[in-house]
């Protein structure tokens, strides 16, 4: 089967790269464009759940943008209660309390992940974003809309509000394997994470390429383990730790 959750993986990573990679393309332009518009200039990562892995992949990592500010409230996050984390993610209302806790500024964009794009927290991250004046660049599984509802009040999914929407090609319960001939009627080994992953560092590649072709030097992190990448890294962050709530 560990041949097979590969192949899985191949699959869904060439259909990105064959239906989304304008959409990808859309947002990092997005991105880019939010980012030159001033000397701070950030944009901001969501997720819930496992998807708040999105934030944290993006974010202080080695061949990274520093200009990156993860939203990554307690009260989201797996470590600090499963269930809690499953309830707060269905509730809507919990949003804006978390906005303001960090500087979203008008002009900016936010990266909302969301595999199912159903639960009320990620859709009114999108919602609250655009009544702030930013530009939201929704990452989910399309096939959730067709396939189940939204727990959201407004009936809406994530792809419905968002700027520019990048489907993962991932699947409905996510999981991409079945042994139902052999008795398992469960399907496992998901497959949201590698993909989100695939397009956001696909996202970040772009931007950086349109900094660089524009004439901007991009704020790249170096790896921690290279000689030289301290004083780098140190310079990065004394930029944007004012904007960046978790340096």
């Amino acid at each position: 089967m560990l041949m097979a959750y590969i192949e899985e993986v191949e699959k869904a990573v060439e259909k990105i790269r064959t239906i989304q990679v304008e959409n990808i393309k859309k947002a990092a332009e997005l991105i880019f464009e939010s980012l030159t518009e001033k000397e701070d200039s950030v944009f901001h990562v969501f997720g819930c759940g496992h998807s708040h892995m999105a934030a944290e992949e993006l974010f202080y990592r080695a061949g990274g943008l520093a200009c990156v500010n993860p939203i990554l409230p307690a009260e989201l996050m797996l470590h600090e209660g499963a269930l809690k984390s499953s309830y707060y993610e269905k509730n809507e209302e919990i949003i804006k309390m978390i906005f303001d806790r960090y500087d979203l500024r008008q002009g900016e964009c936010i990266v909302v992940v969301s595999h199912s794009g159903r639960n009320g927290a990620p859709v009114e991250a999108a919602i609250e974003a655009k009544k702030r004046g930013l530009k939201v660049i929704a990452v989910t599984c399309r096939e959730y809309k067709e396939k189940t509802f939204s727990r959201h009040s407004s009936g809406k999914f994530l792809q419905d509000v968002a700027d520019v929407v990048i489907d993962n090609c991932g699947r409905y319960k996510d999981a991409a394997l079945t042994l139902e001939n052999e008795g398992l009627e469960v399907p496992f080994a998901p497959l949201s994470t590698v993909l989100n992953t695939v397009i956001l560092n696909m996202l970040t590649a772009e931007v950086v390429n349109l900094m660089v072709k524009n004439n901007v030097k991009p704020p790249v992190f170096l790896s921690g383990n290279i000689e030289g990448s301290m004083e780098n890294n140190l310079k990065l962050i004394e930029k944007y730790k004012h904007r960046v709530r978790h340096f």
